[in-house]
Formats: structure tokens, C-alpha cells, sequence
């Protein structure tokens, strides 16, 4: 029901949706751009002051606008679809670790007991690989969140430090007036850390050793475990590589100048042929030029909270379903849905029906 109300026609009443669009961002520099043309008006049409000036002034400055903002727009897209490629395939390697895992590890009667019991917290920990990764795109760090909440094996620690990858990157420059021993790798280095995604990745992988070593697991299946793996850790450090590498921040400040020195001037070179329609008409300019330029802003990082950031709760959440799913229903040996004692049924004669071709636009 709301798809095809929002498809009207009319475009209502997605038009006038409110929340999750960027008008809220973007209100006071309409507001002011909308005081100046209010201003320069009142000069020119009441006072009678002559202000205007000639319209091609601002020819060359909306060429040059067009393209900075296109390229903002772009670079930030490109930025939000690739975030989604990487999370769909650490996705997919999720998958298909958890499958090898479920089908391929079996109980020997001379092996280890408690194998399934094994396998199934190493399905949580594939879980709690994806949603750790989510937390730490979020700057959210430690174990202390409802959804890791028995993913993680009780006697599972995290790594002790308070320090992060994040805020190493970001204060970078302080680091670099520590002693000359912190930089040594030692045994006992009170500054060490790293990441939970990576600390679970370790456990897994010496699990899939463990296995091995017990003649558990075929070494093709552990192979595809390890390249699962990999996989994993380098989606992680692609989405690293996202976030903590943002567009300049000289880029940003430049571009809103501008955008801000074009409204203004906007007015004055279309008082004198517009007269009062010169208020709305600077106005709507402003509102469709910042808002281009604060959409980039939003899907810049698409890993927090906004509206328009990717969906991770909801990728977490149904990649949850999907392994509890194989956990309660998949067996893990032969399936009984190729033991089914009823005679395969002959092919029924091949009609050929009419075929309706619909064209959607």
C-alpha cells in the first residue's frame, strides 16, 4: 500500500515526507538565503536603490557548481554502494562458512564428545563476527551490547586495551611521541589491541585447526573454511578503508562556501528582470543546491544511524535467521529429501500457454 502511494503521479505523498530527508539540514541555509534576497529586494523594488547586476556574473559560476556538486554526489554513492557490495559478500562467506561448518565437521564415536555442541557456537561466533564488525563501523567498542549477548563463549575475553583502530587512526600524531619500546612487539605490551572482529576470526581459525588435528573435518572443507575467512577479514578491512578514509575536509568546507557565495549573489542578477519572484525563485535554488550537497554529506559514512544509511541492524538481524534456521532445521548428514520411496512421476505434456508480456515503468 505505501509503494503505490508513493509512485502516484503527483509524487504524493513521498514529496512531502519529512523525516529521512535532508530538509532539516538544509533549513538555515535556505533561511538565509532567503533573508538575502528578502534584503536585496526591499533595496532595489522600495528603496529604489540600483544594486543589480549584469546576469552573465553568474554564468560561469553555475557551470563550475554543477560539476563540483556532481562529483560530490558521485564520490559519495560510490562510497555508500561499494560499503554495500563489501557487507554482502563478507555476507556470503558468513554462508558459506556456516554451511561447511553444519554438514561438513562430523562426530566420530572415538573422536571428542560435544562436537555439535562446538559447531554451534562457532555458528555464533560467525554471528557475532558480522555484528562486532557492525559496532566497530559504529565507533561502538567492547562486548557490552544486547545483540553480542551470548554469541560470544563465556570464557571468551576481549582484548583488554582501551585503545581502538579508529581512534588510533584519528590521533595518530600523539603516538608518535611514545616511548621508543612501545613500538617494540613484545609479550607484555600493555598498549597492545585489536579489534573483536579480528580477536574472533583468531578463534575460529584455530578451531578449524583443532578439527583438523582431530581428523574431524576433510581438508578440502577446511581449505574452504580458511578462504571463508580470508574473505571475511578482507571485507572487514575494506569497510575500514571506507570509513576512515572520508572525502578531504577542505573539499566539504570549500564546496559550502561557494554554495554559499552563489546565493547570495543570486539576487542581484535577477532583481531587475524578476523583481519580487526573485524571494521564492533564490529560495528554491538554495533549497535544491544545498540539499544535493547535504545528501552527500548523510551517505558519505554509511554506517551510522541516519535514515539513509545501510541497514546493518536489519543485515545482522536476518542473517540471524538464516543460521538459526540451519542450527533447528538443516540435518547434518543426508538429507531425507532424496530417500523418498515414491516413484518419480512422469512428465505431463508440455503446454505451450500464452504469454503475457507486462512492461512496468
Amino acid at each position: 500500500m505505501g509503494l503505490r502511494r508513493s509512485e502516484s503521479p503527483w509524487g504524493y505523498p513521498i514529496a512531502l515526507i519529512w523525516r529521512g530527508s535532508v530538509i532539516p539540514l538544509i533549513l538555515p541555509n535556505v533561511l538565509f538565503t532567503t533573508l538575502v534576497a528578502i534584503t536585496v529586494s526591499y533595496i532595489y523594488l522600495a528603496m529604489g536603490i540600483d544594486i543589480a547586476v549584469a546576469g552573465s556574473v553568474i554564468g560561469s559560476l553555475s557551470i563550475v557548481i554543477g560539476l563540483i556538486l556532481a562529483f560530490r554526489t558521485n564520490t559519495a554513492y560510490d562510497r555508500f554502494w561499494e560499503g554495500r557490495k563489501i557487507w554482502t559478500t563478507m555476507n556470503t562467506s558468513i554462508r558459506n562458512m556456516a554451511r561447511v561448518i553444519w554438514v561438513g565437521i562430523k562426530e566420530k564415536p572415538d573422536g571428542p564428545t560435544g562436537i555439535n555442541d562446538q559447531k554451534i557456537r562457532a555458528i555464533n561466533m560467525l554471528l557475532a563476527f558480522a555484528v562486532a564488525t557492525k559496532h566497530h563501523l559504529r565507533a561502538e567498542y567492547g562486548t557490552a551490547y544486547r545483540d553480542l549477548q551470548g554469541l560470544l563463549p563465556e570464557d571468551f575475553v576481549p582484548c583488554k586495551s582501551a585503545t581502538n583502530l579508529r581512534t588510533q587512526y584519528i590521533n595518530h600524531r600523539q603516538h608518535l611521541q611514545t616511548e621508543k619500546s612501545d613500538w617494540v612487539i613484545q609479550r607484555d605490551n600493555s598498549t597492545a589491541s585489536m579489534s573483536l572482529p579480528l580477536e574472533i576470526s583468531y578463534q575460529l581459525s584455530l578451531w578449524i585447526n583443532y578439527v583438523r588435528d582431530k581428523e574431524l573435518i576433510d581438508i578440502p572443507y577446511q581449505g574452504q573454511c580458511t578462504m571463508a575467512l580470508s574473505s571475511m577479514i578482507d571485507c572487514f578491512g575494506n569497510l575500514e578503508r571506507i570509513l576512515l578514509t572520508p572525502i578531504p575536509v577542505a573539499y566539504n568546507i570549500h564546496l559550502k562556501q561557494i554554495l554559499t557565495m552563489y546565493c547570495c549573489i543570486l539576487p542581484f542578477t535577477t532583481i531587475r528582470d524578476v523583481q519580487w519572484l526573485t524571494i521564492p525563485l533564490c529560495g528554491a535554488v538554495a533549497f535544491t543546491l544545498f540539499g544535493i550537497e547535504a545528501i552527500g554529506n548523510q551517505i558519505e559514512d554509511p554506517f551510522g544511524f541516519d535514515s539513509n544509511d545501510l541497514k546493518l541492524d536489519d543485515f545482522c538481524y536476518d542473517l540471524m535467521l538464516e543460521l538459526d534456521y540451519i542450527v533447528q532445521t538443516v540435518p547434518q548428514d543426508q538429507s531425507s529429501v532424496f530417500e523418498s520411496a515414491a516413484a518419480p512421476q512422469p512428465p505431463k505434456q508440455a503446454q505451450q500457454p500464452q504469454r503475457n508480456i507486462l512492461i512496468q515503468i
